[in-house]
């Protein structure tokens, strides 16, 4: 069993636990409490008080799946970004000498390795504290490019593609970073059990009259925040859950690198 997949479990349990317990509240709030026969009195607004509720609770929920849709959208525009840097550098490479190009090569071979055997799996698995993996083989391929892109007699457009797709590399990667790591705390999706709370309240008061149908009610309206939760915790981040982000495109750079490579001992 993956480390996802126990998360999942134990998110899951912990909502299933969660939801249960509040809606147990209310019921009680609502039937054994001494404030129930006061809020027996309430049904002169209940039908308003409902769909607010349902309303606050629907607009919350599809306003943070369409940001989790977002940012997976925003993180294939990324990865496709790094790799199209990746490929300037490596055809403004082809019109240097056969040493540069060398460097080049290996600091590219060596910055895409360490992202996908080492920075890839990190950010996979939302190991935080592992968000530095592959800067020092970026530092390293910088100050090749710099070195040579600055040389003496160096072509200002050649000096321009290389600085320039640097550039995009180290912004792209940044990008990747905030997608990856940032709003991963749940507790900045407060609006979700506020929200929830206030359905499960409207749905126990609108059914005072039928203990039976409060029950059914609150069951069913606990089932879908629970799923609810579930299917934003599984999309929050764009690089886990049922459809990751997969580096295709950093994978296909560095067979391109490796092809060069051959072309260069042959």
């Amino acid at each position: 069993m993956s480390d996802f997949t126990t998360e999942i479990l134990g998110f899951t349990a912990l909502s299933i636990a969660g939801t249960a317990l509040v809606a147990y509240a209310i019921y009680w709030a609502l039937n054994d409490s001494p404030i129930s026969r006061w809020l027996h009195d309430s049904d002169a607004v209940v039908p308003s008080f409902l769909s607010i509720t349902a309303f606050i609770f629907g607009f919350t929920i599809s306003t943070l799946a369409g940001y989790s849709f977002d940012r997976h959208q925003s993180a294939t525009a990324n990865l496709i970004s790094e790799s199209g840097a990746i490929n300037t550098i490596v055809n403004a490479a082809t019109n240097l000498p056969l040493q540069d190009q060398i460097q080049i090569s290996s600091g590219l071979k060596d910055y895409i390795e360490a992202v996908l055997e080492k920075e890839w799996p990190a950010i996979s698995g939302g190991v935080v504290e592992r968000g530095e993996i592959a800067y020092p083989e970026l530092m390293a391929l910088s100050k090749i490019i710099n070195q040579i892109a600055y040389q003496a007699h160096q072509r200002s457009s050649i000096e321009n593609q290389l600085e320039s797709a640097l550039a995009s590399i180290r912004h792209e990667r940044q990008v990747r970073q905030v997608l990856a790591y940032g709003n991963q705390n749940l507790k900045r999706w407060i609006a979700i059990p506020i929200s929830s709370f206030l359905l499960l309240l409207s749905v126990g008061i609108v059914h005072l009259g039928s203990l039976k149908a409060m029950k059914v009610s609150l069951s069913i309206a606990s089932l879908c925040i629970v799923t609810a939760m579930i299917f934003l915790f599984i999309t929050l981040s764009p690089y886990r859950g049922l459809n990751p982000i997969q580096p295709v495109q950093l994978q296909e750079s560095l067979r391109i690198l490796d092809i060069l490579k051959s072309d260069k001992k042959n």
